[in-house]
């Protein structure tokens, strides 16, 4: 309940007195609000906090730059463990300048603002706050003095238990309207007035809903005042109001019977409410909340020099895929909308990217203003966006901050058998010495594996180093040198389809660390590669065969789209002069191939055709031009080339006679200048096969890409084959990877066999021999 200060200290007693892709199908997953919590729990409203009485330990005016910290959990009918966050109300009390208000976990940074205010104003505004791990939290004053008061109307569980409810969005409907008689009697609120209102709106709340999320706009104020919003008289939410219209999102506990009282204590107003959503009477129906520290996504004032937004404009600001979230599987999410500098007195509507455009208002805003805030429940549209229209005849600043998500059940990605192993050459660090050769593979358990081999002459000098602790992975992960600190850089994709990084602690050093969960929804192995410019990116492909970018430069990074072009499966790169050539399957079983510019631009796709399955591979050839082997539906592998001036072939090669297991590696072998293909056969043992004469297109015999066949090391591969070009005491050549049955990493490096050396391997493909290396497995 939020008081304005003229209310009496007996009133304030009686509230504190009153409180009581990858291989197989995806597997099921238990509703996300059954199973990490999240749950909402609504109490009859407290306060924690109020400046003018002392509650919550401080008593006094607050200054600028002041924080004020008080216990947040085990007060008040919320418990002492088991709480992820709170739903707060903060008010500011009549600040002397214009200000706002941030509220944020104790002991941890500063987050974005939670309200704004202007000299001589009381205003409210609600947030979803995860409390510290002291159990306290913390409320920052920018600038004046100001009284301070927070109220708790809920809060969420860490896990799921027998009490709490899980979260239904719906689309922003205004379900109570004074002016127009919907939902309430016509007419306005006069002071001291009370009026029940009916907030089912023919059936949208359902009558076994716990709470429900509001947006109450007061309009028609002549002065400050406030009102509040119940099922009951302590289990109520309230709105200070100023000179014209406010608004805020809030909660509000519910008794069952779908209608609430509404107090109002100043002029006589109009109400108008609409409804974001509701919890379910259920822990096991409906999403959970994931609280974040809160953070601006959007500003439009930035750069500096950046343009508001003018009349009746629209932002479009994405959510998902940004801050190490989900691209998909997000119910809904909290943002802070605020209205900032607007020249006319307006209002901003929120609504799903390509959804049917809301109406309803939030953050109602008068004119001329410093800013308003509104909190907002919202579901996401398209590529997890949502689109902000700014409903006035004038310009308006706009600013949206994440406070938290909520999580819808997304199936779990299975743990893939026997995918491919990677394989990449670091860049030495003293300009002298060759650099280390780093393996990587998931293995079956979905434990993520790296070798690391100190000398590329020694394949017996390893060491392994698994990686992500007990995080269960999926696929072929990738790897890529990072620009400046020539680290080296793994990805991976969990079974939650988030895709993580590590990497090592020093370049070329046999230590790692974790980098980060950077979110996302895929299904598709994430591809990585460093541009020219130093930008390192990531590429995954979500069920839908959307393609995903994620560009590791700054603090703002996150997924962004490139694109429904339904691939399927992982994309293969290739560097070129521009920046990088991806190729790719796509659900009908073509091959299809874009440019992505340094400056992270796309090119349109090019379909090649064809008839493929799996992932295709890919080779530079001069000229920057680009070849691209697959595996055809009948297990042949076919090839197509970029001619000079960038055109393509209109028909597929066949690479000689061959019937493949799965998808092919293959290289143009940096001191031969022939192709090389490489591919699983049916008896699970690899073959290879090179072009006659460089340039020729013309194949040699498919051979055993090792000798000896009852040699100990060419056990039988469950693997396809990976390649990777290494440099040794030998030269420029390159490393063929797989694994047999027994997850044990073998590496054939290329070798010209005597007598004759290379010059024989120009004239006889024969002549070029591979040296089979069994990796030591882990000692234990």
């Amino acid at each position: 309940m939020l008081l304005l200060p003229q209310k009496t200290l007996a009133a304030l007693l009686v509230a504190v007195l009153s409180v009581g892709l990858i291989a197989g199908a995806p597997t099921a997953a238990s509703a996300d609000a059954a199973g990490r919590g999240g749950d909402y729990v609504p109490i009859d409203s407290i306060a924690l906090l109020d400046t003018r009485d002392g509650t919550g330990g401080t008593t006094g005016v607050r200054g600028g730059k002041s924080v004020t910290t008080f216990n947040a959990v085990g007060v008040g009918g919320i418990p002492a463990s088991g709480v992820s966050a709170l739903m707060v109300d903060v008010t500011a009390i009549y600040p002397t300048a214009n200000t706002f208000l941030s509220i944020y976990p104790d002991l941890t940074d500063r987050g974005a603002s939670a309200m704004n205010a202007s000299i001589g104003e009381v205003i409210t505004n609600s947030a979803m706050v995860k409390p510290g791990t002291n159990g306290k939290l913390a409320v920052h004053n920018a600038g004046g003095n100001v009284h301070i008061r927070v109220d708790v109307v809920g809060y969420f569980t860490t896990a799921t238990g027998t009490v709490g409810s899980g979260f239904v969005p719906v689309n922003h409907t205004r379900v109570v309207d004074s002016r127009a008689g919907q939902g309430i009697a016509t007419g306005t609120l006069p002071t001291s007035g009370m009026r029940t209102a009916n907030i089912s709106g023919g059936g949208l709340v359902p009558s076994t809903a716990t709470a429900v999320m509001l947006d109450v706009v007061v309009t028609g104020s002549t002065g400050n005042g406030w009102m509040t919003v119940g099922s009951s008289a302590v289990a109520e939410t309230g709105i200070d109001y100023v000179k014209g219209s406010t608004s805020m999102g809030m909660v509000v506990k519910l008794n069952g019977s779908g209608a609430v009282t509404l107090d109002n204590r100043g002029s006589a107003v109009h109400v108008a409410i609409t409804v974001q959503g509701y919890w379910t009477g259920s822990p096991t129906a409906g999403a959970g909340l994931r609280p974040l520290t809160a953070t601006t996504l959007y500003d439009s004032r930035f750069p500096t020099g950046a343009q508001p937004v003018p009349a009746n404009g629209s932002v479009d600001v994405a959510v998902a895929g940004t801050r190490g979230l989900p691209t998909r599987g997000i119910a809904a999410a909290v943002l802070n909308v605020h209205a900032v500098s607007p020249t006319v007195a307006g209002f901003l509507t929120v609504t799903p990217l390509d959804g049917t455009p809301n109406t309803a208002s939030t953050a109602n805003f008068p004119a001329p203003h410093i800013a308003r805030s509104s909190l907002v429940v919202t579901k996401l549209g398209t590529e997890g966006k949502v689109r902000i229209k700014n409903s006035s005849g004038g310009t308006v600043h706009i600013v949206v901050d994440l406070q938290g998500w909520f999580a819808d059940p997304l199936p779990f990605l299975p743990t893939e058998s026997f995918s491919r192993s990677t394989a990449l050459q670091g860049e030495p660090s003293d300009g002298s010495s060759l650099g280390v050769i780093v393996y990587a593979h998931t293995d079956n358990t979905g434990q993520v594996r790296v070798v690391h081999q100190q000398n590329p002459d020694d394949f017996s000098s390893v060491q392994h180093i698994p990686q992500f602790g007990a995080e269960a992975f999926t696929g072929q992960p990738a790897l890529n040198v990072q620009s400046g600190s020539k680290q080296v850089q793994i990805s991976a994709l969990h079974t939650t389809g988030t895709v993580w990084t590590g990497a090592q602690t020093a370049a070329n050093a046999a230590t790692w660390a974790t980098t980060g969960n950077l979110g996302g929804t895929m299904v598709g192995r994430p591809a990585t590669v460093t541009l020219a410019d130093g930008t390192s990116v990531i590429f995954a492909v979500d069920v839908d065969g959307r393609l995903w970018h994620y560009r590791q430069t700054g603090t703002g990074a996150s997924w962004k789209s490139l694109g429904d072009v339904d691939l399927s499966g992982g994309v293969t790169l290739v560097k070129v002069d521009t920046g990088v050539r991806l190729v790719a399957t796509t659900m009908t079983g073509t091959i299809t191939t874009a440019v992505y510019s340094t400056d992270g631009t796309l090119s349109v796709w090019v379909d090649l055709g064809g008839n493929v399955t799996g992932v295709p591979a890919a080779f530079l050839n001069q000229g920057y031009r680009t070849g691209v082997v697959a595996r055809a539906a009948d297990g042949s592998l076919v090839m197509k080339k970029q001619e000079l001036g960038g055109a393509w072939p209109t028909t597929w090669q066949t690479v000689g006679t061959f019937t493949a297991a799965g998808s092919p590696a293959a290289i143009l072998d940096p001191a031969l200048g022939r192709i090389a293909v490489v591919a699983r056969g049916p008896d699970n043992e690899m073959y290879r096969v090179y072009e006659t004469e460089q340039g020729s297109g013309t194949w040699g015999e498919w051979l055993r890409l090792y000798e000896n066949p009852g040699d100990p090391t060419a056990a039988t591969a469950a693997t396809d084959p990976t390649i990777a070009p290494i440099q040794n005491s030998g030269g420029t050549g390159f490393v063929v990877v797989y694994r047999n049955r027994n997850n044990t990493t073998i590496a054939l490096d290329r070798r010209f066999a005597a007598p004759g050396g290379m010059a024989a391997a120009k004239v006889s493909p024969s002549a070029v021999s591979f040296a089979a290396h069994l990796i030591p497995t882990p000692k234990g």
